[in-house]
């Protein structure tokens, strides 16, 4: 296991009022596998050689945090949940998208008789153990990795894809309640349907204009280059958010991310200064503001650069314990936040 920074915390349940709102770091990570790239990755390509290295990714990660006592959310694909080919047969719903580019259909997907002989679309065991540890909260991140802003899908696939996700995890003895949508697809039309389905947070866009919600198609160069530059010399600090301002009038709770935290790339390491000055200057300010700084990433992204990214990431969780002993700050998953933020009786707990 990849090990990071020297110091150890045992920050128990998070146990906060109503009117305790300190800063707050809040990390979720998008667990994916093969499922949130297969329309533009294939099989014996670079980027799908890195998915069996990230099964070792996802247990040193959530082996990391536990020992350092940071709560994070684990946004899972629900195909990932069950161990074989068959069982996710079993689990399928009936209702499937429609999508006009069919590049976008899971369902075409062969997928292998268990995960020893399909690491990429199998993950159950890994399920299992994130479920096992302390502070690692199994989230969703819908069944099929739903695109709510492509062409051809309508409300009605899109709850189905949600009920889905909701028994395939329960199956699993989860109360799945955290929904991070695909690519940040946000379609506030199906607002609806994630509340009616049981969800009572979502990690909305970045609210930047090369982070805003938009279709596949709609990713141009300019957008990437704006997303590349804004994690180096993009606004500073970057968003952070509010306790008063997260839950809308519908009732759900947003969560709204505030950066991405980009993988080691060699060509790019004399920035990497700037990278870690940038996301540091977001937590000091979470800190001070009393407000919450919500980083993402996935678990593959580390997967080529393991070494380098764990010493960038141990940087970040040394600088919150730093933090959290001078400012107070918590670490804090989606779930945690929404059980403050919301009345008891819409998270099943004491707010």
């Amino acid at each position: 296991m990849h090990r990071v920074g020297t110091v150890a915390h045992e920050r128990d349940q998070v146990g906060m009022s109503a009117g305790d709102r300190p800063g707050a770091l809040v990390i979720s990570l998008d667990f994916e596998q093969h499922w949130g790239m297969r329309d533009h990755v294939a099989p014996g390509s670079p980027p799908f050689a890195d998915l069996a290295a990230t099964r070792q990714i996802v247990a040193d990660l959530a082996a990391l945090f536990a020992e350092r006592g940071i709560r994070s959310t684990w946004a899972t694909v629900g195909f990932l949940f069950v161990s074989t080919g068959a069982e996710l047969a079993a689990s399928l719903p009936l209702v499937r998208p429609s999508y006009v580019n069919e590049a976008f259909d899971p369902y075409r997907q062969a997928v292998g008789v268990d995960e020893e002989s399909d690491p990429e679309h199998l993950a159950g065991s890994l399920v299992r153990l994130l479920a096992s540890l302390p502070g690692q909260e199994v989230a969703s991140h819908t069944f099929s990795h739903y695109y709510c802003l492509e062409d051809g899908q309508v409300e009605a696939e899109f709850r189905a894809d949600l009920a889905a996700a909701r028994s395939i995890a329960a199956a699993g003895g989860l109360d799945v309640t955290s929904l991070v949508l695909p690519r940040n697809q946000w379609n506030p039309m199906y607002a609806g349907a994630v509340a009616d389905a049981g969800f009572t947070c979502f990690r909305g866009p970045q609210p930047s204009h090369g982070h805003q919600a938009r279709a596949n198609d709609d990713h141009g160069p300019v957008g990437r280059a704006a997303r590349l530059v804004d994690s180096y010399v993009g606004t500073s600090p970057p968003p952070t958010f509010a306790w008063d301002g997260l839950v809308r009038p519908d009732g759900l709770c947003d969560i709204p991310a505030s950066a991405f935290l980009r993988p080691y790339t060699p060509g790019r390491r004399r920035l990497d200064p700037l990278r870690l000055r940038r996301l540091i200057s977001g937590m000091r300010d979470a800190a001070r503001r009393r407000r919450i700084f919500h980083l993402w990433w996935h678990p593959h992204n580390f997967a080529r650069y393991p070494q380098e990214n764990f010493a960038f990431l141990g940087q970040l969780l040394d600088e919150f314990d730093r933090l959290a002993h001078v400012e107070g700050m918590r670490s804090m998953s989606m779930r945690d936040v929404a059980a403050v933020v919301l009345p008891a009786s819409r998270t099943g707990g004491d707010a």
